[in-house]
Parts: structure tokens; sequence; C-alpha cells
């Protein structure tokens, strides 16, 4: 049996604030439908095309109307491009996904890189070297 105080804490994202469980369920149906768009079609733009890209987590506002997609191509490599690349073909995956996602509005869609794997190797290089 789960208490409020753990409920909370499974709710928390990346920017610390609590999250509904629409937003939760909005933002990983979207994770999920960028991810094979990505991965399932052409968008005639060669730095997404050559470039292996993961979406790892994405942020709904409250309102449904703004998500943050936290990505990271493959091997950390051709970050600012890739960014770009996806800034620009914004418009073609949110068509995309609206034919999927049972919303009134589709979220405005902004990409980030996610840092969470730079940040992760940090500590475990600082583990290391505690080890020694």
């Amino acid at each position: 049996m789960t208490n409020e105080f753990d409920y909370k804490i499974n709710r928390k994202s990346k920017d610390n604030s609590i999250k509904s469980q629409r937003q939760l369920r909005v933002g990983e149906e979207l994770r999920h439908l960028i991810s094979n768009a990505l991965l399932r079609e052409t968008f005639y733009d060669q730095v997404i095309e050559n470039n292996t890209i993961t979406v790892t987590e994405v942020n709904v506002s409250p309102d449904l109307k703004n998500a943050r997609v936290y990505i990271m191509p493959l091997g950390g490599e051709n970050k600012s491009d890739v960014l770009d690349s996806l800034s620009k073909a914004n418009g073609r995956l949110k068509k995309l996904i609206s034919n999927k996602l049972n919303l009134r509005q589709i979220p405005k869609l902004h990409f980030r890189i996610d840092e969470t794997f730079e940040y992760a190797r940090n500590i475990e290089n600082i583990l290391q070297k505690i080890k020694k």
C-alpha cells in the first residue's frame, strides 16, 4: 500500500515539479510517438536521417499546450546539429503525431539535449577517483 508521499515522489520529473496522471500519460505517449516517427518516417534532413536519436523523456505542461522533449543522439555526437534539425522538422513531426494522438490541440514541441547522461558520467568518474 502506498502513501501520499510515495505517490508524489514517483510523479516528479526533471524539473522537480509534480505531474498529474494525465500529464504523465500524455508525455509517455508523446515519447513513444516521437520515437517511432524518428525511427520510421522520412524527414528529408540528412542530420536526422544519419543519426540515431533517443527520446529520453517528454515533460508536458499542465495545460497540455507545451512539451519539452529531451533527446540524445547516439554517442552524444552532433548534439547541436541534431537539435537544430529537429526544431526545423517540428511541423512535420507534429503532423505525424496528430494523426495518432487523441487531443484537441497537439502540444508545441520544444527540443532539449538530455544532460543526465553527462551528469551520470561525471558522478561515475568521481566515484572511480575516490575508489582509487
